[in-house]
């Protein structure tokens, strides 16, 4: 019986559709529990192997990033192992209504995400969510890097293997703008409620200079190279970085249609030299 269940690597990417690379690189990630080895060379999976490659598949069409996908089946993993009896040994539920939030706020953005999606997700009632939070926007400010971290956990593995300076700038204005538009949705709420919330702003401002930090990185590697001419880095790099998000943002929350690509075609062809483009 058990043999009937061995599966070789070949049988995983015709059961689920997933290449072998790629369930290679979801091994390496701690997405798929390791298989059996019997020799260094073969390698062993199972039925457990083709339910999480068909899970990932499901969360990453709905908008997942990785890290997220990670923690929800390590959480599964757990859950399958826990008895009835140690149900009641859970996390307590302002940490669990969080949890949940963080994957719904980086799924859907701040406006589309609704109050019953996240006690929904976390398994409560609209009463116990208000025992914890006065509303969704004061949910949003507890969980606001947690969020950015889930959106944005996705970048070091986007970018990591280009070395060119300026290309990695292109390379991070598009998995902000264009893979996590959900981003700007938060950015928005952040310079709407500016006025009346100075800790929303003082957060926008932080979330700026986290992201200044990484262009001034990479704008100062590309003076070294010589690949633009001197410049006051510090002051270009908040120009591309508040310029570029407060202009998709403008663009996408004001009912106009918006082509992030021809955004940062605009910017790329005014700041970079052709060589680059």
């Amino acid at each position: 019986m058990e043999n009937e269940s061995v599966l070789l690597i070949s049988d995983l990417e015709r059961l689920t559709g997933v290449g072998r690379s790629t369930i290679h690189h979801y091994l390496r990630k701690g997405l798929l529990s390791p298989p059996k080895r019997t020799a260094q060379t073969m390698a062993y999976y199972h039925q457990g192997h083709v339910k999480d490659l068909k899970r990932i598949r499901r969360l990453r069409k709905e908008g997942y990033p990785l890290s997220l996908i990670a923690v929800k089946l390590s959480g599964s993993r757990k859950e399958s192992k826990v008895s009835q009896e140690a149900q009641e040994a859970r996390p307590d539920r302002r940490q669990q209504i969080i949890e949940k939030a963080v994957e719904v706020f980086a799924r859907k953005g701040y406006h589309k995400a609704r109050i019953s999606d996240i006690t929904d997700a976390a398994g409560v009632g609209y009463s116990t969510f208000y025992i914890y939070f006065p509303s969704k926007r004061d949910l949003l400010v507890e969980c606001m890097d947690e969020i950015l971290q889930a959106m944005f956990s996705d970048v070091i593995e986007e970018i990591r293997h280009e070395t060119h300076p300026l290309r990695r700038l292109r390379k991070r204005a598009e998995v902000a703008i264009i893979s996590h538009p959900e981003f700007l949705d938060i950015l928005s709420i952040l310079r709407s409620t500016m006025e009346d919330e100075p800790r929303l702003e003082a957060r926008r401002w932080e979330i700026y200079e986290l992201i200044v930090e990484h262009v001034k990185r990479d704008l100062e590697h590309a003076l070294e190279l010589d690949l633009i001419p001197p410049t006051d880095v510090e002051m270009l790099s908040y120009t591309l970085v508040v310029g570029t998000l407060e202009t998709a943002s403008l663009f996408s929350q004001g009912g106009r249609d918006f082509d992030a690509e021809r955004l940062l075609d605009a910017i790329e062809g005014f700041y970079l030299p052709i060589s680059v483009r």
